[in-house]
């Protein structure tokens, strides 16, 4: 395992949440997004779904995961609804190569420490 300081992390913005979870994806599958709007609210075999009940029932079974074969990934918010900062750490040419949701929301971070592992050959 390496670890890693980023310094060169800046608040972008804040993400609303109103369902006590949040998701990450390409704008440009939007339009396969399912709102469920006219369904009745139903979670079972609902998980991994790309629609609004399927991040529901992902975030309920597993608090994280994957949607619609990778067309994004939702996550419970830990603490519920509420305003969360956003975070990018940008490299030299200005490139974002990370992002950060901070869901404790307790103060400003200026800079992170990640661990990572790397796997050659495949996935766990």
């Amino acid at each position: 395992m390496t670890q890693y300081t980023y310094d060169n992390i800046s608040l972008v913005g804040n993400i609303s949440v109103d369902s006590g979870q949040a998701m990450v994806g390409d704008p440009c599958y939007l339009d396969e997004w399912k709102t469920n709007q006219d369904e009745e609210w139903n979670l079972e075999g609902k998980e991994n779904q790309y629609s609004y009940q399927g991040a529901s029932a992902t975030t309920v079974k597993a608090a994280a995961g994957e949607l619609g074969m990778g067309s994004a990934v939702a996550f419970s918010t830990g603490y519920g609804d509420g305003s969360y900062p956003v975070y990018v750490h940008y490299n030299d040419e200005g490139r974002v190569m990370m992002a950060l949701i901070d869901m404790t929301g307790d103060e400003t971070i200026t800079s992170i420490d990640v661990t990572r592992e790397y796997v050659i050959g495949g996935n766990d």
